[in-house]
């Protein structure tokens, strides 16, 4: 079968239940495995949801609201029905954003940690889970006019639209085979979720089937009852005028074949349901995206042309462009634009969204890593320092004490500090500032992965993922 429901506890809430019957009904009909881990615990931390494929882990917290959703990186959640009432999210806790992190962070660990029982010697140096996709996921859907800014570390969607974005995105550094992938819910002490499970074997229809009215076969012949003695029972096909007794047994009348469900009927019943609804949308999408696959007639390249990688950032780059720019590696260049914002809060710095926050939460210092050259055998990573501080200046080295780089395969690579321009990035009030930090060697041809990573300046420990051109 193509989907397994995990659970740590069954599912406490009917909303919550119906998500992942939905969810696992749209995976159902894609190929290959998918896990569905629902309600465990990790490290102390109850996690709601995870999904594995073959090449990607998506952590998820998942919730249910009906109406449009508002909120940024840090501040409270809101869900806005009908009438145009306010209801806070997750009063009294962290808001999504927030709780997702925290679940990445205990998840990951924990599977880094066991990386020796999940994975083969080999493969254990070469896959890193801190490469697990993060999102928030609005259930039934993410209404038209809910607006939330989030950062390039997680994503949202809504349950309709998540089946096609797991078709669609992977995980880099992660390729497991369907038994790495068992292991998983074996060491979180998992227990197949029986009764979705069966259903999921047999029980559910397909898109082809009635979901509701099974018609019964005609048999072709009837068996010969023979009744008790004493017992009266009604013969099973009564002999028409005139025709001999055991005609009927002998050459039973033909019988016209039941008359087949019509198709758009099957829509219709499917349609009745939300989560008939979330299947056959998530259908629909697969079915598009591979008519575009297929469709776009792009040649392959030729060997003296580089491939090209194609990579989405979610976050709104620090100048304002909008979000969800393709960034790519083409050639030898990546365009990533990532920014990370940060604002100072009790003393903290504290993650905030760089563009579009709500009043008092837009960032204080925005570093952007706009992009990279893997070109002339060297590693050039271009950056930009924003200061939106009204009383003082920010400071960014580019600096091998500052900046730390490695690869998914292991490789360190050092800041050449006396060829960085400038060697420092200082910004005053209202500035913004750029420079490359430059490391004078190659980049290794068996890397997938560059992790960037701003050790302390100017706002503490911050980490970029970059796709090198041999990143597929």
């Amino acid at each position: 079968m193509a989907v397994q429901v995990w659970i740590g506890e069954k599912p406490e809430h009917a909303n919550e239940r119906r998500a992942i019957m939905a969810l696992a009904r749209g995976l159902d009909r894609l190929d290959g495995l998918y896990l569905i881990l629902a309600d465990f615990t990790v490290g102390g931390r109850s996690i709601d949801l995870v999904i594995v494929k073959q090449d990607g882990v998506f952590i998820i917290e998942l919730k249910h609201c009906d109406g449009k959703v508002f909120g940024d990186v840090n501040g409270p959640w809101f869900v806005e029905g009908s009438n145009g009432e306010r209801k806070r999210l997750n009063p009294g806790r962290k808001n999504p954003y927030n709780q997702v992190i925290s679940y990445y962070y205990n998840l990951v660990n924990f599977l880094n940690d066991h990386r020796a029982e999940l994975l083969s010697p080999q493969k254990a140096k070469t896959v890193d889970f801190r490469t697990c996709r993060r999102l928030v996921v609005i259930a039934p859907t993410l209404q038209e006019g809910s607006h939330v800014e989030t950062d390039w570390k997680v994503d949202l969607k809504g349950l309709d639209e998540l089946p096609a974005y797991l078709v669609t995105e992977r995980s880099s550094e992660i390729d497991l085979t369907d038994e790495e992938m068992l292991r998983i819910p074996e060491l979180l002490h998992l227990t197949r979720w029986t009764e979705i499970n069966t259903l999921l074997a047999g029980v559910l229809p397909r898109l082809d089937e009635s979901p509701v009215v099974m018609e019964r076969a005609v048999p072709q012949e009837q068996p010969v009852i023979t009744a008790p003695s004493g017992s009266m029972t009604a013969p099973t096909t009564a002999p028409t005028a005139g025709e001999p007794s055991g005609a009927a047994d002998a050459a039973p009348k033909p019988q016209a074949p039941p008359t087949p469900t019509p198709f758009s009927q099957n829509l219709l019943r499917l349609w009745q349901s939300w989560t008939g609804r979330i299947a056959l949308a998530s259908s629909l999408i697969i079915v598009v995206l591979l008519g575009i696959l297929f469709g776009q007639g792009r040649s392959l390249p030729r060997p003296d042309q580089p491939a090209q990688s194609m990579v989405v950032s979610t976050s709104l780059p620090a100048g304002g462009a909008d979000a969800g720019a393709i960034s790519s590696v083409s050639s030898c260049v990546w365009s990533g634009f990532q920014p990370v914002g940060r604002r100072m809060m009790n003393g903290r710095w504290e993650n905030v969204g760089v563009g579009g926050n709500a009043p008092g939460l837009t960032p204080d210092v925005v570093v952007t890593l706009e992009e990279v050259e893997f070109c002339n055998g060297r590693i050039t990573l271009k950056w930009s320092l924003r200061n939106n501080l009204s009383d003082e200046s920010v400071a960014m080295p580019l600096t091998a004490e500052n900046i730390e780089v490695r690869d998914s395969v292991g490789t360190r690579y050092l800041v050449t500090d006396d060829l960085s321009q400038p060697r420092e990035l200082r910004a005053r009030s209202g500035e913004r500032v750029r420079g490359s930090a430059i490391i004078d060697r190659p980049v290794n041809l068996n890397a997938s992965t560059l992790v960037v990573v701003l050790k302390n300046l100017p706002f503490g420990e911050t980490t970029w993922l970059v796709p090198t051109p041999g990143a597929g």
